[in-house]
C-alpha cells in the first residue's frame, strides 16, 4: 500500500473576502495541478467566485469533499497571491474559535491575526482604511537607544512572584501578580522572561497603551538586547512588517506591543506578561471585538506556556478567579526601596462656587511649594478640550452634535467646537438658536481649560500636556515624556494616558481634577473603573527617594471608591462590588453579551431589536434577556442605537443563539437597513 503522506491535496477549503454573515463558512475549491506545490494551508489565493474573483484564504486541505461540498459544482482556484504562509495551525484554529466566541466572521478574525502590512499589496482592497500617511514615517519606539538596564535585586515577594511565574511555565496556573504601584512589577516581568529565554523559549508582552510602550522598549532592550520586538498599530508598514517577519522567522523572541501583538507568530511561546491587566484597550471596540487576556489564556495553554495578568488595581473578575482558585495569586504589598505610599489628600469640591477654578487652593499651593522645591508634579483630568459643552444662560440649551446625541466640545485654541465621537466640528454661535440669548456658559473644563489656569498659576514654567489633541502624530508620546523625564518640563498634565505605567522618581505631587467623574457613567463597572483610575493615577507619586503626595479633588467624597482609593483599600471595595453584583446577577456571576442594533430610521431599529429580544426570549431558556432600550448614546453618528442584554453562564450559547437569527435574516433579506453588532463580554454599556 503506498501512503499519500505528503502528496499534494485536491481540495481546498477557502474563506473569501465576504462579509454577509449567511457566508460565514469556507468554500470548497479544487487545487490545480500547476498549483499543488504552492497551496498551503495559510496560504492567500485568488478564487473564482460567481461571475468574478475574490481574494481567499486556505483554512484547509482535503483528499476527499467534504459532506457540505457534496453535489456543488467545484471550480479551480485561478492563482497563489503570495508565496508566504500568514496562518499556521494554532492561529487558525484560534481564529476559527474567535468566530464563534465572539460571533464574528472568520474572515475578521484572521484580518485581526495578521497586521496588513504583512498580507502585502495584494490584499490591500481588504484595508481600505489603512492609514497610508504611516508609510514613510518611522517610529520611535523602533529605534530606541539601547542602554543597560542591569537587574535588580528582588524582595521576598518579588522572589515569591517569580517562583509562581516560573511554575506557570512549567504547567502550572496562570498568575494574577497584585502589586501595589511602585512595587516592581517590571522587575519580576524581566527577570521571568530572561529565565524563559534561557530555555531557549519566547516571550509576549502586552502593554495597555502606546503612552506606555517607549520606556518599556527601554527596559526591556537595555536588559534583554535586540531579541526585543516591537509591534503595534503606530509603526510605520514596513516597521511592522519586518517586526512580524522576524518574529515569524525566529530572529527576534520577545514581541513588546499593545493588544494586537497577542496575536504575534511565536512557535515556541515560553512566557505571556499581560501588564495592567484590568485596562479596557485590551478589549477591541470594532469587529472582531476580542479581548487580549482571553485570546493569550488560549494560547498560553496551547503551547504550556506560563501566563501573567499584573495589575496594582486588577480587574474584579480577574481577582475572583484568583479566590476560586483559577488564577494563583501573587501579592506585592511593598515598594522595593521601602518607600511609603503617597500620602493621600481628599478635597471636597462641593463647597467650591461653580465659576471657581479648576485647582483648590490647597492642591495650588502644594504645585507651587514642589516646583520651589525642583521636584515634579502630574496633573489628571479625564477631559481634553476647554470645556465640556457650551449652554445658554438663558434658556438652558446646550450646543449638541447634530448627528450625535452628546454635546459638542469647545476646544477654545482651535476656535471651535468639535464631536469627539464622530469629529463634527463647527463655530461657536455668537446667538443661542433657540431664544437667540448671547449669554453662554462653559461646562465643565477639559486639559486645555486646566493647562492655561495652571500657566497663569506658576508663569514661566514648562508644562507638558498630554491628550488626543496633542498627540495626534508619531513620536508626539514620546517627546512629551522626553520634555518631562529630562526636567525639560516641571508639570506633566493629561488624561487617562498619564495614569500608569510611567516612572519617574523626581514627581512627588499628583493632582487628580474631578476623580469621581467615573461615577456618573451609567455602567456596573463604574465604581470599579473610578478606584483604578484614582489608586493608577495616585501611584505615579513617590517613587524615588523623596516621599510622595496626593491631592483627590471630588464631590462625592463618601462614595466607596472614592474611601477605598483614599485608603489604598482593594479589598473593601472587591468586598462591597462583589455582594452587589451577586444581587443584580452582573459579572463575574454572570456571562454578558450585547446585541447592539442602529440604523437611519429609529422605528426600523426599534421593531428589529425587539423581535431579536423576543427570539432570545424563546430560544435561549437559561438566559435573562434585558432590554430592548434606547443605548445611552442614543444617536451616533447619526444612526440610532438600541441594545439587548443577556445574562448567562456562558457566552458561546448565546453568541450562537444570536448568530443563527442573524444569519437566517441575513438570508431573507440579505442588506438591511438595521445593521446589528455583538459584543461578547462587553467592557463598556454606553
Amino acid at each position: 500500500m503506498v501512503s499519500c503522506q505528503g502528496l499534494p491535496k485536491k481540495y481546498a477549503r477557502v474563506i473569501v473576502n465576504l462579509t454577509a454573515r449567511a457566508l460565514n463558512h469556507p468554500f470548497t475549491y479544487a487545487v490545480p495541478a500547476e498549483l499543488a506545490a504552492e497551496v498551503k494551508v495559510g496560504s492567500a489565493v485568488e478564487a473564482p467566485f460567481r461571475s468574478g474573483t475574490l481574494v481567499g484564504f486556505v483554512v484547509s486541505l482535503d483528499d476527499e469533499l467534504t459532506a457540505d461540498a457534496l453535489g456543488h459544482e467545484i471550480r479551480p482556484l485561478i492563482k497563489v497571491l503570495d508565496k508566504a504562509v500568514f496562518w499556521g495551525a494554532e492561529l487558525l484554529d484560534l481564529t476559527h474559535f474567535m468566530s464563534r466566541y465572539y460571533g464574528c466572521l472568520w474572515l475578521e478574525a484572521l484580518q485581526a491575526a495578521v497586521p496588513a502590512p504583512v498580507l502585502k499589496s495584494v490584499l490591500a482592497s481588504l484595508h481600505a482604511k489603512r492609514r497610508s500617511h504611516l508609510a514613510a514615517k518611522k517610529h520611535p519606539c523602533s529605534h530606541v537607544s539601547i542602554a543597560e538596564y542591569p537587574a535588580w535585586k528582588l524582595t521576598a515577594q518579588q522572589e515569591l512572584a517569580l517562583q509562581a511565574i516560573s511554575e506557570s511555565c512549567c504547567g502550572g496556573p496562570p498568575v494574577l501578580l497584585y502589586g501595589v504601584t511602585g512595587s516592581g512589577k517590571t522587575e519580576v516581568y524581566l527577570q521571568a522572561a530572561a529565565r524563559c529565554l534561557q530555555q531557549g523559549r519566547q516571550v509576549m508582552v502586552l502593554v495597555p497603551e502606546l503612552s506606555l510602550t517607549h520606556q518599556a522598549v527601554e527596559r526591556y532592550r537595555g536588559r534583554l538586547g535586540e531579541t526585543v520586538g516591537v509591534l503595534h498599530s503606530a509603526l510605520s508598514i514596513p516597521e511592522r512588517r519586518d517586526c512580524w517577519l522576524s518574529l515569524q522567522q525566529g530572529k527576534k523572541q520577545v514581541v513588546l506591543g499593545t493588544r494586537s501583538a497577542v496575536f504575534a507568530p511565536l512557535d515556541a511561546l515560553g512566557l505571556i506578561v499581560i501588564d495592567e491587566e484590568h485596562e479596557t484597550s485590551y478589549k477591541q471596540e470594532n469587529a472582531p471585538r476580542y479581548h487580549a487576556r482571553q485570546i493569550a489564556y488560549r494560547r498560553a495553554k496551547h503551547y504550556g506556556a506560563g501566563l501573567v495578568l499584573g495589575s496594582a488595581t486588577p480587574s474584579l473578575e480577574s481577582y475572583y478567579l484568583a479566590q476560586q482558585g483559577r488564577y494563583r495569586l501573587a501579592a506585592m504589598t511593598e515598594r522595593p526601596q521601602g518607600q511609603n505610599l503617597p500620602e493621600v489628600h481628599l478635597i471636597d469640591m462641593r463647597q467650591r462656587g461653580k465659576r471657581s477654578k479648576m485647582i483648590a487652593p490647597p492642591l495650588a499651593e502644594a504645585i507651587r511649594q514642589r516646583l520651589a522645591d525642583k521636584q515634579q508634579v502630574v496633573l489628571y483630568l479625564n477631559r481634553r478640550g476647554y470645556s465640556k459643552y457650551l449652554q445658554c444662560n438663558d434658556c438652558g440649551l446646550s450646543v449638541g452634535c447634530p448627528h450625535c446625541s452628546i454635546p459638542l466640545t469647545y476646544h477654545k485654541n482651535k476656535g471651535h467646537m468639535r464631536c469627539h465621537y464622530c469629529d463634527f466640528a463647527s463655530s461657536p454661535p455668537d446667538l443661542c438658536p433657540n431664544c437667540g440669548g448671547s449669554d453662554f456658559l462653559h461646562g465643565k473644563g477639559g486639559t486645555e481649560r486646566l493647562f492655561n489656569e495652571v500657566a497663569a498659576l506658576v508663569p514661566g514654567v514648562k508644562i507638558a500636556r498630554m491628550d488626543r489633541d496633542t498627540t495626534g502624530k508619531i513620536g508626539d508620546h514620546e517627546r512629551i515624556l522626553r520634555e518631562f523625564a529630562s526636567g525639560e518640563a516641571q508639570i506633566l498634565l493629561g488624561t487617562k494616558m498619564i495614569t500608569k505605567g510611567l516612572d519617574y522618581p523626581m514627581v512627588t505631587l499628583v493632582g487628580v481634577i474631578n476623580g469621581d467623574e467615573e461615577l456618573n457613567m451609567p455602567d456596573f463597572r463604574a465604581s470599579e473603573r473610578c478606584f483604578q483610575l484614582i489608586t493608577q493615577v495616585a501611584g505615579r507619586a513617590g517613587r524615588g527617594h523623596l516621599p510622595g503626595e496626593v491631592y483627590l479633588q471630588v464631590y462625592n467624597p463618601d462614595q466607596l471608591a472614592v474611601q477605598a482609593a483614599l485608603q489604598n483599600d482593594y479589598l473593601a471595595l472587591y468586598s462591597a462590588e462583589m455582594t452587589l453584583r451577586r444581587s443584580l446577577r452582573y459579572p463575574p456571576f454572570c456571562r454578558l453579551v450585547r446585541v447592539i442594533a442602529s440604523g437611519l430610521d429609529e422605528m426600523a431599529v426599534s421593531v428589529q431589536v425587539a423581535k431579536l429580544a423576543e427570539y432570545l426570549r424563546q430560544h435561549s431558556r437559561d438566559a435573562e434577556i434585558v432590554g430592548p432600550a434606547p443605548c445611552v448614546l442614543e444617536r451616533l453618528q447619526g444612526k440610532y442605537r438600541y441594545h439587548v442584554l443577556c445574562k448567562g453562564q456562558a457566552v458561546q450559547p448565546l453568541v450562537e443563539d444570536i448568530s443563527a437569527y442573524l444569519e437566517e435574516l441575513s438570508r431573507r433579506h440579505g442588506s438591511m437597513s438595521v445593521s446589528f453588532v455583538i459584543d461578547a463580554e462587553p467592557q463598556s454599556l454606553t
